[in-house]
């Protein structure tokens, strides 16, 4: 088994409960690892046999940046949900960073894996 790591994707969405959260954007710091079988991917050399990382990305961003969520955990979710439909991925966790969360802290972070 194989891991494909995603490390501090910086996306931007709406996303909490209080009345500001709701009218401004807000920058998100997103962690992904993804597991899989990259037997095939080693001997063929063909992107079609492995995890399109990029493809992968592009599916986090468009999911995050498109949220309304108020939390974390509706918001991982939903990435969770789209991550479980790539073929080959047999484990995933995720991580979310959201900065602004407390003023004293550098971040609150909400973690999640299938």
């Amino acid at each position: 088994m194989a891991t494909i790591e995603i490390v501090d994707l910086r996306v931007r969405t709406i996303i909490g409960t209080k009345s500001w959260e709701r009218k401004n954007r807000q920058g998100l710091i997103i962690n992904i690892s993804l597991s899989y079988d990259s037997r095939k991917a080693s001997h063929s050399d063909k992107l079609s046999d492995t995890l399109d990382y990029e493809q992968i990305a592009k599916t986090v961003i468009k999911t995050v940046e498109n949220s309304r969520c108020l939390l974390l955990e509706k918001l991982a979710d939903r990435i969770m949900a789209r991550l479980k439909g790539y073929k080959g991925l047999q484990k995933a966790s995720l991580r979310i960073d959201k900065p602004q969360a407390i003023p004293q802290a550098r971040c609150v972070s909400y973690k999640t894996s299938f």
